[in-house]
């Protein structure tokens, strides 16, 4: 069996992506299993990159190093070799990974692959939105609230949130 392991990303959840990778190689070590990593940088170029890579670098290894010597796939090329897989497992965390970005990518071109579908994970990824989504299902969720960067008056969001909810000690 074929799986591969795609890491990395835009986000500056890079290295957790990374170690997320890692476990995932650490956890597939079988004779029956070839494991292909690709890594994103942040620059959302795609590199295929061997095992030895993916344990003995940072993000800004792999950027810096595959910025000097590597040379990205193209997105035709990049969906070719996925395509030669069994299956995709994504461990992009942030932006691309989490809000259905890789998983479009993936479910456009049939390519099958571990984790929610890309709609799934669009409605997740902000939370308070999908907190929003979940109460209108009739579902009880924990109050909550955001504060925006154009909020004019984070103080008052806050005081006005707290006057209207308690948190009691147990």
């Amino acid at each position: 069996m074929r799986i591969s392991v795609i890491c990395g990303g835009p986000s500056l959840e890079r290295g957790i992506s990374l170690n997320s990778a890692r476990s995932v190689l650490d956890h597939l070590q079988d004779e029956q299993i070839e494991i292909v990593p690709f890594y994103f940088d942040h620059k959302k170029q795609v590199y295929e990159i061997s095992r030895a890579q993916l344990y003995s670098n940072t993000p800004s290894d792999f950027d810096f190093k595959l910025g000097q010597t590597g040379q990205p796939l193209t997105k035709d090329q990049f969906i070719k070799r996925l395509k030669q897989s069994d299956l995709v497992f994504p461990v992009i965390h942030g932006t691309f990974g989490e809000d259905g970005g890789i998983q479009s990518l993936l479910e456009q071109h049939d390519i099958p692959f571990i984790g929610s579908p890309a709609e799934a994970c669009k409605r997740a990824f902000d939370k308070f939105t999908a907190n929003e989504f979940i109460r209108a299902q009739g579902f009880f969720t924990l109050p909550s609230t955001v504060l925006k960067i154009y909020h004019r008056d984070h103080g008052k969001i806050v005081r006005e949130f707290f006057a209207t909810h308690r948190i009691k000690r147990a």
